[in-house]
């Protein structure tokens, strides 16, 4: 393989709320411990590879911003240079299982810091991270918070999948794909770190790379305001720099109205990936999809997790609908104290039904 050059940004702010509770870390070499980056440079990938990750905290009082602090701390500690070994990076399995070993210490990292502060106990974090190793990007991720993958060849991909009921009902084949960016429930999220009620489950995957692939790790307040396709549009009309994407994509937030903290990590591969490295990816791509297919074929036990807050645009009908309620309501006492008589128990009844019927297919 001929050597891997990329290019790194990021940008994570409060946005939409007066603290920010997310926290993300990108490094482009591990080898050094240096935990760094700088937007734009072209850098050589290293044999241990680079990271990226994104924690989204949730919990009153701050503690949000503590378990996701928590969550990228336990994570550079897994990640620092003198732990990893040969032997981790020596197989896609072992690097596979190293990535759910870290999730599942940052998971027992914030609920010890729960134990010991009455103030923060409750709190949680997502989080999704990247590791680049070789020509392949390996993905662990327990909650909400997002992976994409966008190629100008192929288009956009989510390469995670939503620890979330709105996600759960669309893979039960309760709800189309269509319906779920704006149901009502898609604060609701299923798993999470720091949750004491479940033991943590991450889920990690490998993806072959490709040049010219943007790497996107992004928390809710992105994709909650931005829909896949609105994404993709930005990342095809920016592709040849990371920098435009993040800036495009945070102008396309705001403008959206955006209502949380919002985190937004790119990596773009420049050069370095021979046709011949790609010759597996048919095969992992087929059997991800047999993954999407096995899982649309449950029907799930679903058992909501974490609540996240997230203020929400007012339904103009529902809002009308009263209005017009409340306006029959006048008119009616009007029609008794001008005329002396109210209308008929089943005309009311009538006139009621509708209204409700009319709310309720709404």
């Amino acid at each position: 393989m001929s050597e891997l050059k990329f290019t790194m940004t990021a940008r994570c702010e409060a946005a939409g709320r007066p603290n920010n509770e997310d926290n993300f870390q990108l490094t482009d070499n591990l080898t050094d411990d240096q935990w760094s980056f700088v937007t734009g440079r072209e850098v050589t990938l290293g044999e241990k590879g680079a990271l990226m990750a994104v924690c989204d905290g949730m919990g009153g009082m701050n503690a949000g911003a503590t378990a996701s602090g928590l969550a990228i701390k336990t994570i550079k500690e897994w990640f620092a240079s003198g732990r990893l070994t040969i032997q981790t990076i020596s197989s896609q399995l072992s690097v596979m299982q190293y990535i759910e070993q870290a999730i599942i210490a940052a998971d027992c990292t914030i609920k010890e810091m729960g134990k010991e502060n009455k103030e923060m106990a409750g709190m949680g974090s997502t989080i999704v991270l990247a590791w680049i190793v070789g020509s392949n990007v390996y993905v662990g991720w327990c909650g909400d918070s997002r992976a994409y993958r966008f190629n100008p060849s192929s288009g956009l991909e989510r390469l995670s999948h939503d620890h979330s009921y709105v996600q759960e009902l669309v893979d039960s084949g309760k709800l189309s794909k269509d319906l779920a960016f704006d149901h009502p429930d898609n604060n609701i999220i299923t798993r999470s770190l720091g949750d004491n009620r479940q033991t943590v489950m991450p889920d990690v995957n490998s993806f072959v790379l490709s040049n010219n692939d943007i790497i996107l790790l992004c928390s809710d307040g992105l994709h909650g305001v931005l829909r896949d396709n609105e994404i993709e549009s930005i990342l095809s009309d920016n592709a040849d720099s990371p920098e435009n994407c993040r800036n495009a994509l945070w102008d396309a937030s705001g403008k959206a109205g955006w209502t949380d903290n919002v985190t937004i990590t790119i990596c773009r591969i420049v050069s370095g990936i021979e046709n011949s490295e790609l010759s597996s990816q048919n095969t992992n791509n087929e059997h991800d999809k047999q993954n999407v297919q096995a899982a649309k074929t449950l029907i799930p036990e679903i058992t909501p997790g974490y609540t996240k807050v997230r203020k929400r645009k007012p339904n103009v009908l529902i809002i009308t609908l009263i209005i017009l309620f409340l306006s029959v309501i006048v008119f009616e006492v009007w029609h008794y104290l001008s005329k002396g008589e109210w209308w008929s128990i089943k005309e009311f009844q009538d006139l009621i039904k509708q209204i409700s019927t009319i709310i309720h297919q709404s």
